[in-house]
């Protein structure tokens, strides 16, 4: 018994012992007390040291730290944040696709609607993922295993509301461009008005008979402002005389103040927004609508916009021309079917001030014609012709 004590001492103690000096390795012999160059017989003695569980060296007697685990703590810690934030986003796009579906009521099939949009893409990426994991020599983790079936089911919760989106954008713009057509035609009387379905019907009507009377207006302004003088523009018999040219200014200038008269909408929109105004829907979706209006307003009218603009410019060129000849009437004469100017009179300015009028006049019709053609494409999504919306006195000039 003392000896197996004082062995398991002498062990100990000599594990406390051992040191590497330099470049040598050195042991105790426990035999002698000496350290010993080699690790199994006493350099001194010739004990042997095989047996004697003498192998540590001599240096720090303590064993080496274990290794930091922080790194593998705070990959897990970010895993389970992507892992929840994943689901948390299918979950999320499942109630988002669920409200627009049901435009914000719920009710016992939208609470079903929203459970099949939510375990669809579920059920299609578990199956993926176990597919995926049976293929696999090594088998993926819980923690893989979980982020892979949520990021998949994110994935095609993201395709699965775009094309609802689509879809749903594109059947709308369809119904409600049916439905404006309707309004319009309700509006110009050539419908029997429907019962109003939506807070904002009864508005859209009146607006719609605005624009139609509006259009009606100018239209019969631009007409009675027009002349015979209006159809012989540019030819000799236009110069002959003051009175005539005269009267051909004078009726430039009234078509003109036509065209500023009736070139700014927006009377038209403060009408259609005290009317918004005046319904019981949230201020919310009063102003929504407004902004809707305005936009697409706004789109639509630039071909107007645009066309109003040259024109005037058109009328202003001309009346700059005939009042170019009135002021220098006694430079020229008309002979037959030409002007002919007094010897020591330029022609050029006249030529430059005609040839101008000219080009802007082409420039004015082409306008009008893609405007017309702007108009009739617009109308035909809609499902109306000009004749359901034109009345006989409403023909364009």
């Amino acid at each position: 018994m003392i000896v197996v004590f004082y062995g398991l001492g002498i062990t100990s103690w000599q594990d406390g012992l051992a040191e590497t000096r330099g470049k040598e390795r050195f042991v105790v012999c426990p035999a002698c007390q000496q350290d010993s160059t080699s690790a199994t017989v006493c350099s001194h003695c010739g004990a042997s040291l095989a047996n004697s569980g003498v192998g540590s060296t001599r240096g720090d007697p303590f064993p080496t730290e274990p290794e930091n685990r922080r790194p593998g703590v705070l990959k897990s810690f970010f895993l389970a944040i992507a892992i929840s934030a994943a689901w948390i986003l299918v979950f999320y796009l499942a109630y988002f696709r669920t409200v627009r579906w049901s435009h914000g009521v719920f009710n016992a099939e939208t609470s079903g609607y929203l459970i099949g949009s939510l375990l669809t893409p579920i059920l299609i990426a578990a199956v993926i993922v176990w597919a995926i994991d049976r293929g696999r020599k090594a088998k993926l983790s819980s923690a893989r295993k979980n982020l892979l079936t949520a990021a998949l089911a994110l994935g095609v919760s993201l395709v699965s509301i775009t094309g609802s989106l689509r879809e749903s954008r594109g059947s709308e713009d369809v119904s409600l461009k049916q439905k404006m057509g309707h309004l319009m035609k309700q509006a110009a009387g050539k419908e029997a008005a429907a019962p109003d379905t939506n807070w904002y019907d009864g508005p859209s009507r009146e607006f719609f008979r605005d624009i139609l009377n509006f259009n009606q207006e100018y239209t019969g302004a631009m007409q009675s402002a027009k002349g015979s003088s209006a159809t012989k523009l540019y030819t000799p018999e236009s110069y002959a005389t003051r009175a005539g040219m005269e009267a051909t200014v004078t009726q430039l200038h009234a078509m003109l103040d036509v065209d500023k008269k009736y070139e700014s909408t927006e009377p038209l929109i403060q009408k259609l927004e005290a009317r918004i105004s005046a319904t019981s829907a949230s201020e919310a979706d009063k102003e929504a609508f407004m902004n809707g209006v305005r936009n697409s307003f706004g789109k639509s009218l630039a071909p107007r916009n645009e066309t109003m603009r040259i024109e005037e410019e058109w009328l202003q060129s001309s009346i700059d021309l005939y009042g170019y000849t009135l002021s220098h009437s006694g430079d020229y004469s008309v002979r037959g079917k030409k002007l002919v100017f007094r010897a020591g009179v330029s022609p050029d300015e006249f030529q430059g001030l005609q040839a101008k009028a000219i080009a802007l006049r082409k420039d004015a019709v082409e306008s009008k014609h893609k405007l017309d053609a702007a108009r009739q494409a617009a109308m035909s999504q809609t499902g109306i012709t000009p004749a359901d919306i034109d009345s006989p006195t409403s023909k364009q000039k």
